[in-house]
């Protein structure tokens, strides 16, 4: 099937020529590709425009955020708890430098799901572009 006939006021005449390194024309394919634009409507907005807005939908687990969050501020009051009873002279213990280790273990353990639920710090798997 032929391509739609572009209307004169559509029709691209004039060619200008960019020339980059690597960095910079990696950083302006990566922008695009986000964008969702071809590199040239990229650049031809950019330079019209000033600004390509990239609108994303965050598509999120939120009960097991919450399940998360509320762990997470059970530690946080457990490690106040240890923190406090140290600050008023309180004497190590075995029982207390394991319950420690626990709650750092436990610490790790939310920051790696996390990193799971927000993609490696590269953005969700289910985020999709509106």
């Amino acid at each position: 099937m032929p391509r739609n006939k572009m209307s004169e006021e559509e029709k691209k005449t004039h060619i200008t020529t960019v020339r980059m390194n690597d960095f910079e024309y990696e950083m302006v394919s990566g922008r695009a590709k986000d964008a969702g634009l071809s590199i040239s409507n990229y650049i031809r907005h950019q330079a019209v425009f000033g600004k390509v807005d990239n609108h994303f939908q965050i598509v999120a687990d939120f009960p097991r955020l919450e399940t998360i969050t509320r762990e997470l501020s059970s530690i946080g009051n457990n490690l106040n708890q240890l923190t406090r009873y140290f600050h008023m002279g309180g004497l190590v213990s075995a029982a207390m430098q394991e319950q420690l280790r626990n709650c750092i273990n436990d610490v790790m353990d939310m920051r790696k799901e996390v990193m799971k639920l927000g993609g490696d710090y590269r953005g969700y798997t289910k985020t999709h572009r509106k």
